[in-house]
């Protein structure tokens, strides 16, 4: 799964980025919304915006088809993103990636890249493991 995502460091709204690009973003928060409903007195710093390849992590997707699907969205508003960075919106691209014993690599080809470079936003890999089930196993092959 991959996740755009654009926070208004210095001041920006989430609104303002859904009306500057025209596209329904999956989530946003506002600055002063609550965090949660657990601590409604903890509040929202900074507003967030993103956009995500699909609701939840997808098995058998690999990271390109993954991030192909946020970033034909986003190319058509790559000059506005931009103009949101220079007005001190932070942004980044968020990857959950799955690494099993049993998988192979993860594959970025020079075009993909290339084009990722035309977007605003650092590449961030959150890479996961088998579960707790197989690493306790695992673990104990080597104590």
């Amino acid at each position: 799964m991959v996740t755009f995502r654009l926070v208004g460091e210095s001041g920006g709204s989430a609104r303002a980025v859904t009306d500057r690009l025209g596209i329904t973003p999956t989530g946003a928060v506002e600055v002063g919304h609550p965090i949660g409903t657990r601590r409604p007195d903890r509040l929202y710093e900074q507003s967030g915006w993103w956009l995500s390849s699909a609701t939840s992590p997808e098995d058998g997707v690999e990271l390109a088809e993954a991030l192909h699907r946020v970033l034909n969205q986003l190319e058509p508003v790559a000059p506005l993103l931009w103009e949101l960075v220079e007005q001190g919106y932070w942004a980044n691209w968020f990857c959950h990636v799955g690494s099993h014993a049993t998988e192979h690599a993860v594959e970025l080809d020079r075009a993909f890249l290339t084009r990722l470079l035309g977007l605003p936003g650092e590449l961030w890999l959150d890479i996961y493991g088998d579960d707790d089930e197989e690493r306790s196993q695992r673990r104990g092959q080597y104590t």
